[in-house]
């Protein structure tokens, strides 16, 4: 007989009455991401790209401003060497005669090594030159300035016409072009003189055998002046200068404030010249008669006026 098979007890399966709770395990974002950033970003590039020209003109500006307070307060004002266009340009081959203010400048010739000229006086006033500082201004065929060389400062009397000439500095082949300009102390660049302490300033110039030392005070007005001029005895007419230079030696120590001696060397003579100018009165007559050197200031002189005036005369001058 088969075993009747035991009948198995399923367990009851009971069901919850709570409410049922979702659980989140993401969320997904299905809206189009926001375009304001970008928008912003592209209206500050375009402000940027427009307002370039601005800022960088600003910049520059404030560099070129900067720049020129450097310069100014650390470097000698530059010679404007840009002519003025009121001041005409003249042709050497061209020119016959200029006039200027009763002065007539004529007879030019450019050789080699130097230029010559004469001038001629149609006026009533002798001190023209005197009283107007003129410069003869050598250009190439670009209008470049080659040479500046200053005019003599002397009296030319009515119908008198005396000849110049002076020495090249540069070949003569370059000069093309020359102008006359009259030229005011205001126009003349400022200079930074060597200074030897707080309250004095030196300026050293020479030519040939000559040799100046201007002194200066703490104002960089001019107050002194030592010249040492060298002869030597080989020089075929030694003997004539020897004498001569004594009898000037003479006469400046006859002037107060000016001392002056004279001494032999082997190989020469020497003569020391100083100008105490707070005793020197370079205006009176006499002194203007005895004192016949165009490299002689009198007190008070802007060093700018001693450099650009002597510079224009060939001497070297260093500060």
């Amino acid at each position: 007989m088969r075993k009747k098979k035991e009948k198995q007890s399923t367990p009851q399966v009971q069901f919850s009455n709570e409410e049922l709770i979702p659980s989140v395990i993401g969320i997904i974002d299905d809206k189009e991401k926001s375009s304001w950033p970008l928008i912003l970003i592209f209206i500050l590039l375009i402000g940027f790209v427009v307002g370039l020209p601005t800022i960088t003109n600003y910049l520059n500006n404030e560099k070129n401003h900067e720049d020129k307070i450097i310069s100014n307060d650390k470097k000698p004002d530059h010679v404007d060497e840009t002519p003025t266009e009121d001041v005409p340009f003249y042709s050497f081959s061209d020119t016959k005669s200029i006039q200027i203010e009763g002065i007539s400048f004529q007879e030019f010739k450019l050789e080699e090594k130097q230029i010559e000229l004469q001038i001629t006086n149609h006026s009533e006033s002798k001190n023209y030159l005197i009283n107007h500082k003129l410069y003869l201004e050598l250009y190439d065929k670009d209008k470049m300035l080659l040479q500046r060389i200053k005019l003599p400062s002397e009296n030319l009397s009515k119908g008198n016409t005396e000849t110049y000439s002076f020495l090249l500095t540069v070949p003569k082949s370059q000069i093309i072009e020359f102008r006359l300009e009259e030229k005011k102390e205001d126009d003349y660049p400022s200079i930074d003189l060597k200074k030897e302490n707080d309250s004095t300033y030196y300026l050293d110039c020479t030519k040939d055998n000559e040799k100046l030392t201007y002194q200066f005070n703490e104002e960089q007005k001019l107050q002194r002046i030592t010249e040492i001029f060298n002869y030597p005895s080989s020089k075929s007419d030694y003997s004539k200068y020897l004498t001569d230079y004594r009898q000037m030696t003479s006469r400046y120590n006859a002037l107060e404030g000016v001392t002056s001696n004279i001494v032999e060397v082997a190989n020469g003579f020497t003569v020391t010249t100083i100008l105490d100018l707070s005793k020197v009165d370079m205006k009176d007559r006499v002194v203007q008669n005895t004192l016949k050197n165009v490299a002689y200031y009198g007190k008070d002189t802007e060093g700018k006026v001693v450099y650009f005036e002597l510079s224009a005369m060939n001497y070297n001058c260093s500060r």
